[in-house]
């Protein structure tokens, strides 16, 4: 479980636990309206643990087709692999999910980053590569 899961986890605990904890304290209608809002604690919670993969996914795949589009535009005569992570996978939990992975075929030893951002602006964030492929004079 990556740490950002566990902090997510136990705030979750504890923001249930307040409305319980008063709902043993308290008597009559505020008793049931302590039970309320832990549950309605619950429901959002589950509703946004559960549809955040999705909609991570969905942004990821549009990211990608930008990003596509942008590279086609900039290099139409080059070709090239584009790959995202598996964010939901193990080993992967610490890499961010919208960052886009190219490698050129004239290039196979470097591999270049993009991001888009909320404009839906493609801009390269990195790369990595054999530095001594790069000469610098």
């Amino acid at each position: 479980m990556h740490p950002i899961e566990l902090i997510e986890h136990v705030a979750f605990f504890i923001l249930v636990a307040i409305p319980l904890l008063l709902a043993l304290a308290l008597r009559g209608k505020w008793r049931l309206g302590m039970v309320g809002v832990a549950l309605l604690i619950v429901m959002t919670y589950g509703t946004f643990y559960f549809s955040r993969p999705v909609l991570i996914a969905e942004r990821v795949a549009e990211d990608k087709h930008l990003v596509d589009m942008y590279l086609a535009e900039q290099y139409p005569d080059e070709t090239y692999s584009i790959r995202t992570i598996p964010f939901r996978a193990d080993g992967f939990e610490s890499k961010n999910p919208y960052t886009i992975y190219v490698t050129f075929t004239n290039e196979p030893n470097a591999e270049y980053f993009y991001r888009v951002d909320e404009k839906n602006d493609v801009s390269i964030s990195g790369f990595t590569g054999n530095v001594q492929d790069f000469r610098f004079k």
